[in-house]
């Protein structure tokens, strides 16, 4: 990819936009004016600007009292050139474009989203996303993170929408009956794509701070109906600006905060200054209908979303190079905001299976990146919205602060802010401020981890002298690293406990490989740990005997190895046996330890690499067989332990753990679960059926896909029924991973095909269609068939958009392990313009090679290991 940034000329910067805007609801073209007071740096008769899709109809400049008029073209991709008479001088000056723009339904822009109001009637509002660069789809304007300015925005609107900004309103005016023109308040000096706008008929509810010096108001907008599913993210909003006030040392800067919920809407959110919008599913909690999960993930995206009016809104990355700086410290301090307002949650237990193991997985790849990506154009922008930035990124942010202290880490973070407030800033800029605080060279430290692709492993000796001996190497999922790939010195932050003699305090290994004496073991204690409580970013490959007496110390349940330790040391095993590091068989004789475990976080992980490896090995009938045999066996005790009803008030991670006990004993065929999602399913489908008393939430989606592959059409069509009756958007969100998850028979797959593509479907929410046949052994093949066949629709519905595009090539391969599928994506990709999706593909292919060497290399042996288990 090319490293030359693709940038305006720096010759007119903007100072202060003024924007008006007519939206309209029912032609879908908007008009507009926008003022920007530019300051001249060097004469010239050529100003460009970004723009996308706009229809200019108009530009001129005001130098003092004269207006001259100019010529204009678009003379790049998505470049404009106004050409003037005469030329304009170093100064002050004040550039007016008059325009036209679409609000279009591709889910970025300033575009257009469809929903049916309480009668069945078809409704529109409009409402912007920005990030990274299409504010230019919305009015001219230099579309860069680092040409700062103020904005001025104005809509004009029909008299009973509402209209909302970053900004609280300044006036409101009213020169026609039916009309109404919105002044908002001057919003701080910030990058463009943080500008918002929504109109439409929004409700709303509201509370106030009540620990700031300076009360803010805070809202949740939703559609008629719906706000007080908004009830929970209101509750928890001032908590979390509260902590952020108090942990950055800084008042958050704006007189208001407002979330809302957007039905059709790309991404998770978008932190716009002071309007946060939102997938509807990640901002709406409803107590009685909504899965236990769900209320994790509205309180993370929130506290992720409220992180970045700081850091990224307030301090903005200096280029798209940096976007890991926004995302990866979001991520990090969302977390720890959620772990203070929920702390009985074991959120960072939560994190190390969740977005720990999401960073390693995609660094395990050759197609990975570094954190810090060069990056040129639009076009390889949305491409680093992925598991590196956020959760790699986040990962090396939960290391680095634990190696320095948290203390002493956001004392750092404050002296970044404080230094760097209403500008832009690189990573260096944080690695600077954190030496200064520390004493410490943090850039010596983190370089590594930033700038070079890839993590480590450490490999484990022990010697008969009583010594162990950690050496690092690149871990790579195809575990072929080169000597070429294998040349970066990780500083690593050992963690080994007990403590062992090592005279770094910090246990820091600098070099290839360490020699420490074996720790001292306590009383009854055979085992040792690398890695407490899993903060360093590595995999930790042990002998086996190691593997042994710390399953031995599991089953025992020795209280130092809490769970994190239990989970990540899974984790680690899991990835290890997909590499060929260790093997797959190794693996199910240490999760064979865990048959007294209650967490629901160990749980949770281990399920899921069960049913990865049940998904990768499924070519082999008798294989998959056993492995659901196998688990299950394993969750039989829990079954009945936990049964099937949630009662009032009950542990919030108790609730969490029966969901998954229930859902991996409903995949495995547990007979005793299979009867019981029957019989509830028969009854949720009744007319007048109390149906949220019958079959709770969280238990919905596993009861929908027992019904449908134990059934047939009938049962395919009553969840169907319940899609399109239920108007809450994580309902239809259930049903449509469930009907694409265990969909069957050719007639019923086509016809599940056609009803993803149709107007039924949301085009955000085919994701979850996706993510279900990638699940389907009975019709994932026929899936990427179908996306194959129907790939200019996939393409010109999401090109351009964050990340749906490449999802659409990732997923759906996403389980397979069939070389004839990797030669596939080669062949039907080998002609296309892949600008835009190449690293998803590149991820996808590989993937398919770690998955079919690994099939290769331990089907065999996993085989005679179930038979051995009498599986």
């Amino acid at each position: 990819m090319a490293s030359e940034r693709v940038v305006l000329p720096k010759d007119v910067t903007p100072e202060h936009y003024d924007i008006k805007l007519w939206p309209n609801l029912e032609t879908f073209i908007f008009s507009g004016e926008v003022g920007i007071d530019v300051k001249v740096h060097e004469p010239t008769t050529v100003i460009k600007v970004n723009a996308k899709k706009l229809n200019i109809t108009k530009a001129s400049i005001i130098i003092g009292e004269t207006t001259h008029n100019a010529t204009f073209e678009y003379t790049a991709e998505q470049v404009v050139s106004f050409t003037f008479a005469q030329q304009i001088p170093v100064g002050p000056a004040r550039l007016e474009i008059d325009f036209e723009g679409e609000h279009n339904d591709r889910m970025n822009g300033f575009y257009r989203s469809q929903y049916k109001d309480a009668q069945g009637n078809t409704k529109h509002m409009v409402v912007t996303q920005f990030e990274p660069c299409d504010a230019r789809q919305a009015f001219p304007c230099w579309d860069e993170p680092s040409v700062k300015a103020t904005f001025s925005v104005t809509l004009v609107v029909p008299f009973a929408l509402e209209a909302l900004s970053n900004m609280p309103v300044k006036v409101i005016t009213a020169v026609e009956p039916d009309v109404k023109t919105v002044y908002f308040e001057k919003t701080p000096i910030m990058s463009t794509y943080l500008v918002a706008f929504a109109v439409g008929d929004f409700e709303f509810i509201e509370t106030t701070t009540t620990k700031l010096e300076k009360p803010i108001t805070c809202r949740v907008y939703t559609l008629p109906g719906l706000v007080e599913q908004g009830r929970f993210a209101l509750e928890i909003t001032p908590k979390i600006l509260e902590y952020f006030t108090e942990i950055f040392g800084i008042e958050y800067p704006l007189p208001k905060l407002d979330h809302i919920a957007v039905p059709d809407f790309d991404a998770g959110a978008m932190e716009n200054w002071g309007l946060i919008t939102y997938r509807t599913v990640a901002l709406l909690y409803d107590e009685n209908t909504s899965a236990a999960s769900d209320k994790e993930e509205v309180a993370y995206t929130v506290a992720h979303e409220i992180a970045h009016q700081w850091f990224g809104n307030l301090v903005t990355m200096e280029w798209w190079d940096h976007l890991w700086l926004n995302e990866g410290f979001a991520t990090w301090v969302g977390t720890l905001a959620v772990d203070h307002v929920f702390p009985t949650w074991d959120t960072w237990s939560n994190f190390v299976i969740n977005e720990y193991q999401r960073g390693l997985s995609l660094d395990s790849l050759r197609s990975s990146h570094p954190i810090e990506v060069p990056v040129s154009d639009a076009h390889e922008i949305n491409q680093i919205f992925d598991a590196i930035s956020y959760s790699k990124g986040a990962s090396v942010i939960r290391m680095l602060s634990n190696w320095l202290t948290v203390d002493v880490f956001l004392a750092g973070i404050r002296r970044y802010l404080k230094k760097h407030e209403y500008k832009n800033a690189s990573t260096d800029d944080l690695w600077y401020a954190l030496t200064e605080e520390s004493g410490i060279d943090v850039r010596e430290f983190m370089n590594t981890w930033t700038r070079v692709v890839g993590f480590p492993i450490l490999n484990v000796t022990e010697e008969s002298s009583g010594f162990i001996t950690v050496e690092q190497h690149r871990f790579l999922s195809t575990n072929d690293v080169t000597t070429e790939e294998d040349k970066t010195m990780w500083w690593i932050p050992l963690g080994v406990y007990p403590k062992p003699a090592i005279a770094d305090p910090n246990q820091t290994l600098r070099t290839r490989e360490l020699k420490f004496e074996a720790p001292q073991l306590e009383s009854g204690q055979s085992f040792y740990l690398i890695n407490k409580d899993f903060t360093g970013v590595f995999r930790t490959n042990y002998p086996p005997s190691a593997i042994r007496q710390l399953g031995l110390a599991i089953q025992a349940g020795h209280p130092a190895l809490g769970v994190t330790e239990r989970a990540g040391l899974l984790a680690d095993q899991a990835s290890l046996a997909t590499s060929g590091h260790s093997s797959v068989e190794r693996l199910l004789d240490l999760i064979q330890y865990y048959k007294n475990e209650k967490s629901f976080v160990v749980w949770d992980l281990l399920l899921n690499k069960l049913d990865h490896i049940t998904q990768v090995f499924s070519v082999n009938e008798r294989t998959r067989e056993a492995l659901k045999h196998f688990q299950c066996n394993l969750v039989h005790n829990l079954t009945e332990e936990l049964g099937w009803e949630f009662p009032k008030g009950e542990d919030y991670l108790t609730s969490r753990l029966r969901g998954i006990i229930i859902s991996c004993a409903g995949r495995s065929g547990h007979e005793a679960t299979v009867e019981e999602a029957l019989r509830r399913f028969k009854l949720f489908v009744e007319d007048g059926a109390d149906q949220d008393t019958v079959l709770h939430p969280s238990t919905r989606k596993t009861t929908f896909e027992i019904a449908i592959s134990h059934g047939g059409t009938k049962e395919f069509e009553q969840v169907l029924k319940f899609y399109k009756s239920t108007p809450k958007q994580d309902q239809q969100s259930i049903c449509l991973m469930a009907m694409g998850s265990t969909v069957h028979g050719e007639e019923l797959i086509q016809r599940m095909f056609e009803f993803a593509l149709s107007d039924e479907v949301r085009p955000q929410d085919i994701m979850y269609i996706l993510a279900g046949l990638s699940t389907n052994i009975k019709a994932r093949h026929a899936a990427w068939a179908w996306i194959k066949n129907n790939w200019s629709t996939f393409h010109g519905r999401y090109a351009g958009n964050m990340g749906m595009l490449g999802f659409c090539v990732k997923i759906p391969v996403s389980k397979m392990a069939d070389v004839s599928v990797l030669e596939d994506l080669e062949n039907f990709f080998g002609n296309k313009d892949i600008k835009e999706y190449e690293r998803d593909l590149e991820q996808a292919k590989e993937g398919l090679r770690v998955r079919s060497k690994w099939v290769a290399r331990d089907g065999s042996a996993l085989e005679s290991w179930l038979v051995e288990q009498q599986y």
